[in-house]
């Protein structure tokens, strides 16, 4: 069974963060840290999942410090995602957002791979190798105008100083005998999609400070176009948006705007965040009716009252993005469902 250490070396890692001065500092194994459940859910579906960091590490994803010095490189591989590879697009310049399928192409080790730079998707190298989609994003704070990691490279010299990486990726992954690339898998058992059911109502709207709400229920679709909505579809994770009447004086309260994602079977997965670096200095919190294995860590934003509560309930694990009160949203799902 292969590890990261068998897909790429340190040696293969570190020619994408070779910054325009020419300085190559030497990546260590990390994970970085991210506020969306589904950045965390490859390992379950039975895939690999490796990541590599230069600079700090990041300790609160929702924070946006004019000094960040950081960049991290991760590949994730899900076996039998090829049939379904289709990568996002992006615009012509490092500032754009991805979409839809790209028509913008790489051959790398004889793997035609599609390639770009967004805010949203970071530098991507994508695709189908054997029956895996493989998808390769080197990350860094890219919204910092002066002094960002990559200052003074265009989005081209970065992607081509990813290409070691992706060659050796892909080449791994080609020579790959039968049974390497078969990782351990979560039982994931199929659920419907029922907000109510899963995390409640009147809890939540207690919380919120409403009388009533609603949910609307959203799933990826079949026919998907990006790397984060195929696993999402895989993995069985749904989203449930709140809808409620809000009285004049609460619209600025955070009712709009909350969600709660639902990921059944899925708790290992805070499992991880809470013991593997980087995601290990995520601030931890104690939720109300929580019990002894149970796992729960909050990132907020320094600008905005929004936070994340990402916890795991029983065998599965919840997302809550709220500008209103995230811990009580979490603490009423777990009231709901005890």
């Amino acid at each position: 069974m292969y590890t990261c250490d068998d897909i790429a070396t340190l040696d293969d890692v570190a020619p994408g963060f070779v910054t325009a001065d020419g300085t190559a500092p030497t990546p260590v194994a990390a994970i970085q840290p991210a506020f969306n459940l589904i950045d965390y859910v490859v390992p379950a579906l039975g895939g690999l999942s490796c990541s590599w960091r230069v600079g700090p590490a990041v300790t609160e994803p929702l924070h946006d410090p004019v000094d960040s010095d950081w960049a991290y490189v991760s590949v994730k591989v899900v076996a039998g995602g090829a049939d379904s590879w289709a990568p996002f697009t992006v615009g012509d310049d490092a500032l754009s957002f991805g979409d839809g399928p790209s028509d913008t192409a790489m051959t790398i080790g004889g793997i035609d791979a599609a390639t770009g730079c967004g805010y949203d998707t970071g530098c991507f190298i994508s695709a189908p190798v054997g029956d895996a989609w493989v998808e390769i994003v080197l990350s860094t704070n890219w919204i910092q105008r002066d002094g960002w990691y990559f200052s003074g490279l265009t989005p081209d010299a970065i992607l081509a100083q990813m290409q070691p990486l992706a060659a050796s990726v892909f080449t791994a992954l080609t020579d790959a005998q039968p049974g390497q690339l078969v990782w351990p898998t979560v039982d994931l058992v199929e659920h419907e999609s029922d907000c109510t059911r899963a995390v409640g109502s009147e809890g939540i709207a207690t919380a919120l400070g409403v009388d009533s709400l609603e949910y609307e229920v959203r799933s990826p679709p079949n026919g998907l176009t990006c790397f984060e909505n195929y696993v999402a579809q895989r993995a069985g994770v749904f989203q449930c948006d709140v809808d409620a009447d809000v009285p004049a004086d609460l619209i600025g309260a955070g009712v709009w705007g909350t969600s709660v994602t639902v990921g059944y079977d899925l708790a290992g997965l805070v499992d991880t965040m809470v013991s593997t670096p980087d995601t290990q200095a995520l601030p931890t919190i104690a939720l109300k009716g929580a019990v002894e294995g149970e796992h729960a860590v909050q990132m907020c934003s320094d600008v905005t009252p929004f936070c994340v509560v990402i916890f795991s309930l029983g065998q599965s694990a919840y997302q809550v993005a709220s500008t209103s009160d995230t811990v009580a949203i979490a603490e009423a799902i777990i009231a709901h469902t005890r």
